[in-house]
């Protein structure tokens, strides 16, 4: 039995302008104008949003040099009480780039795959041309370093999944190893320069792996020395409430471990919609400084990779069955529930259980039986302690996880639900969900649930679309195309579909995806087919049309 606090560890505290981060601090919440970041007005008045919003800090787009002196501009014309919110630059492919903009601005994001080095190149690397490459990239970084000291302008080392270098790939595959391999080369030359002031983020689409990779980098961080603060995000969550239930997914089970130190909500919206979400998230999962048990290490399941608890199949649930979802009756409409709560209610083989019940007496039972663990109002933390001990007694018993909400407000109410199953889901340690909410229909409440199984990878019932929320680099309204593609596509169930601005990022970032709508210039689009792209420069006007035509002929469209 677990018995002993857990003492959450803190990062180390970092200055971005007149802002601290880190170390114990709240949660700071940010955004990324989408604006084109020459359009220095535009842009100005975009950062008041956000800031109004609540936003703590603005990333800009900086492509290149036009963009740095515009980025400056717009710093230098902020008055108070705008001067005080701090402004990023996000820079890829052009390390030149990136230490211009460190004259200008408090915050440089760079991506360690493309600071150098480039996706595409050698599958094998030899030894030495492994170390001379990793030299390359420490020449240029420590230059960079040395001008954000002079400027006190920090760093992100920002890691996406999906865009890590050929030299990372040939060692490491696409794999948390290799972001966070990724992550901690850049962050080792910085402590070697005595440089600290310095954030991290590991993204990705999808949400399992970016949690399992960040708990790894936090470990490894730990490990080395190197603990500092880390910028949550789930990358291309799309919009409205699937938008908003896969970024909680991504972020709520590290916020209640204690892991993450600032987040962006990534909404295919305006940058102004992410901060109320990005509040709430912070304000429904405080981060804790001690818990029941130690999130990365002596768990009976490995936390850094994706694994499958195995039990028995009692009644349809548990074994090779999908996770379940009970519901109260209703007006369903698919996906209908697997089980209606009236025919587990006083049904002998569904035992009720509780935090307080003895996990290790269902360790080896003698009878099948579903174990329906009530989360009342106890911390999910304790209910993942339960299971902990549950399943290191040996359990097979397969598990349903059962909580009434009482919030009356939609957006608190899937928020609050979503993150807090989402820290038994990424895990997978529980069969089944039985959501509750006397403010909603039963019809509401089934479908909510079948959406966080699916934003948290255990349930796929819908076409899942991973979109940019757009940014300076974005040439066409990625929001009304979002929604096109989502009118053409939505019944095509179990897909992932990609709408992305444009090729600079996208192509990576969509890495879990079936198919591709990729920017590719003004009035042109990239359309592929898994990382392929296999039409290019298609007329906008006539893309999502071709986008069909491809899904038709690799035969997974299906007539609706």
């Amino acid at each position: 039995m677990l018995h002993n606090r857990y003492t959450v560890p803190l990062s180390r505290r970092v200055q971005i302008g007149n802002l601290q981060l880190g170390g114990g601090l709240p949660v700071m919440v940010q955004s990324m104008a989408n604006t084109d970041t020459c359009h220095t007005d535009a842009s100005t008045q975009q950062l008041k949003r956000i800031a109004d919003a609540g936003g703590q800090l603005v990333r800009f787009t900086t492509q290149g040099k036009k963009e740095v002196e515009a980025l400056g501009k717009i710093v230098n014309s902020l008055a108070p009480p705008y001067d005080q919110v701090p402004v990023a630059a996000d820079v890829h492919f052009r390390a030149d780039v990136a230490c211009e903009a460190a004259r200008v601005c408090h915050k440089v994001r760079i991506n360690p795959g493309n600071f150098t080095e480039r996706k595409s190149g050698p599958a094998t690397f030899s030894n030495q041309a492994y170390e001379e490459a990793l030299g390359k990239n420490s020449e240029q970084l420590r230059h960079l370093v040395s001008i954000c000291r002079e400027h006190h302008t920090a760093l992100r080392i920002g890691v996406n999944h999906g865009s890590l270098s050929s030299r990372i790939m040939s060692r490491y595959g696409d794999t948390p190893e290799g972001m966070v391999e990724s992550a901690l080369e850049f962050l080792r030359i910085c402590n070697q320069e005595d440089f600290h002031d310095v954030v991290v983020s590991l993204k990705s689409s999808n949400t399992v792996l970016m949690v399992q990779a960040v708990r790894l980098l936090v470990r490894s961080m730990i490990r080395e020395g190197l603990y500092y603060p880390v910028h949550l995000g789930v990358t291309e969550s799309g919009d409205g409430t699937e938008g908003r239930i896969k970024s909680v997914v991504g972020m709520a089970p590290l916020l209640m471990e204690g892991i993450g130190d600032t987040l962006r909500v990534s909404l295919t919206e305006a940058p102004e919609n992410e901060i109320p979400v990005a509040q709430l998230i912070t304000q429904l999962f405080p981060k804790p400084t001690s818990l029941p048990y130690d999130p990365l290490n002596d768990l009976p399941w490995d936390p850094f990779h994706h694994s499958q608890q195995e039990t028995l199949k009692v009644q349809g649930v548990g074994g090779d069955a999908p996770v379940a979802v009970i519901a109260a009756p209703g007006a369903h409409t698919d996906p209908l529930p697997d089980l209606i709560d009236s025919e587990i209610n006083n049904h002998p083989s569904f035992i009720p259980v509780n935090t307080g019940t003895d996990p290790e007496q269902f360790g080896h039972p003698g009878t099948p039986m579903v174990l329906v663990l009530e989360g009342k109002e106890k911390e999910m933390t304790t209910m993942k302690a339960w299971l902990i001990n549950y399943y290191r007694a040996g359990g097979t018993l397969p598990v349903i996880f059962r909580k009434t909400y009482h919030e009356p407000g939609r957006e608190q109410y899937l928020l609050k639900a979503s993150g807090e199953i989402a820290l038994l889901l990424i895990d997978r340690l529980i069969q089944g969900i039985w959501l509750d909410n006397p403010h909603f229909t039963p019809e509401y409440n089934n479908r909510l649930s079948f959406q966080v199984l699916q934003a948290a990878r255990n349930r796929i019932t819908a076409t899942e679309y991973i979109a940019c929320p757009s940014c300076g680099r974005t040439l066409f309204d990625i929001q009304s195309v979002l929604g096109e593609v989502r009118n053409r596509t939505h019944h095509l169930k179990g897909l992932k579909i990609a709408v992305m601005g444009c090729i600079v990022n996208g192509p990576g970032e969509m890495a879990d995806a079936d198919y591709g709508y990729v920017g590719a210039g003004r009035g042109k689009v990239n359309i592929y087919k898994g990382r392929t792209a296999v039409l290019k420069n298609v007329p906008e006007k006539t893309a999502v049309d071709r986008l069909a035509e491809v899904i038709r002929e690799h035969d997974d469209w299906v007539n609706p």
